[in-house]
């Protein structure tokens, strides 16, 4: 099995921020907690530029570059520190690649103001146990939870784990992690944001869905009865002179509750309407994982000349390939939609973070 590299929290950073030449970050430890955190900050401080470029995933169209201050990327790792700290994490195991805000955010630089040490495992596959602890922060993104539901003596005595997880909607194996540990023995926060606004809302995990919680720093804009979720921060990302913008309306449909909080109910490119009613895809998808055994899945919304908005399904690996039409059929009868067309492929493209790449609408066609 791959083993960790030991990297010095400067190094890491470098690396984090691509200003070394050695390439991506492969498995990795840093043990920012012998550091000390005050020589951590001065060290993050000096180290961070005045201004990081990042790029959206590619998810919903061309990948395009955003710029944010390092002040900025610095103030929200200490708002994500303040998420977690009363869990009383004493070592951190993060998936998210520093590639994308999220990941350089949490990765890179929530363990430095947590003075915690860090274990990197951008790989998809058990990561070895590199450090002795029993109270662990884990930084998630969506593959992660079938990795720890695999083998959970990843995380060793475990005697409490913090999740965050951001860049896409909760899996189900996230509730399967959960259930498998004893009572108490896990806390889950969401983070709700993007690369132009940085982290907008969080919430915690519980057996109904919970309301989104505004951070801090942001508020609302636009009308109480606006469908689209529109913000303002100190946070978002800089305009072409320099300075934060003064608000972001992002693709994301809420139903705002009072001043700080909302439910959510999907993105623009993930909801597609099927006579008159509006179909979340993330709600198809996790319906399709439950019944479809298989490495993975994805809808992608397909415009039919005839019929409309449809819905293509693309099965990576299906364990029982010859039932995978009738199992998608069965499974999305009560949700009211219809596949136009069902691919069995090899894998799923996907990016760093486990968004799907984009895929061009294709017409749809009968299976």
């Amino acid at each position: 099995m791959e083993s960790y590299q030991e990297l010095a929290p400067l190094e890491l950073l470098a690396r984090s921020l691509g200003a070394a030449p050695s390439g991506p970050l492969g498995p990795t430890v840093t043990r920012w907690d012998r550091l000390g955190r005050e020589a951590a900050e001065e060290l993050v401080v000096n180290a961070l530029p005045e201004v990081v470029e990042l790029c959206t995933s590619g998810s919903t169209g061309p990948a395009a570059p955003w710029r944010h201050s390092g002040r900025q990327l610095w103030t929200e790792a200490g708002m994500l520190a303040d998420l977690v700290r009363a869990d009383r994490p004493r070592a951190i195991l993060s998936f998210a690649p520093p590639t994308h805000l999220y990941g350089l955010i949490a990765t890179a630089l929530l363990p430095a103001v947590l003075g915690l040490p860090l274990c990197y495992w951008p790989r998809y596959g058990l990561p070895a146990p590199a450090i002795d602890a029993d109270r662990w922060l884990v930084v998630a993104i969506p593959w992660a939870f079938p990795v720890l539901l695999r083998d959970q003596s990843v995380l060793g005595r475990r005697e409490h784990v913090t999740v965050l997880h951001s860049t896409a909607t909760l899996p189900a194996t996230a509730g399967e992690f959960i259930s498998a540990a004893r009572p108490g023995g896990v806390r889950l926060i969401e983070l709700f944001g993007s690369t132009e606004t940085g982290a907008i809302a969080y919430r915690e995990q519980a057996d109904e869905p919970s309301p989104w919680t505004l951070m801090d720093d942001v508020r609302f804009t636009d009308d109480p009865g606006d469908a689209r979720l529109g913000v303002t921060s100190p946070r978002l990302a800089l305009t072409p002179e320099g300075r934060p913008m003064t608000r972001w309306t992002t693709d994301d449909y809420v139903q705002r509750l009072d001043d700080r909080s909302f439910h959510f109910h999907g993105r623009r490119h993930r909801l597609i309407k099927v006579n008159g009613r509006r179909i979340d895809l993330d709600l198809v998808e996790e319906q399709l994982r439950a019944a479809l055994p298989c490495a993975d899945l994805t809808c992608v919304p397909v415009t039919d000349r005839i019929r409309g908005e449809h819905v293509e399904l693309l099965v990576a690996g299906p364990d029982e390939p010859h039932l995978v039409h009738r199992r998608t059929a069965e499974t999305l009868r009560a949700l009211g939609v219809t596949v136009g067309r069902i691919t069995i492929v090899d894998a799923i493209d996907r990016s760093d973070t486990g968004k799907p790449r984009r895929i061009a609408d294709r017409r749809a066609v009968s299976p």
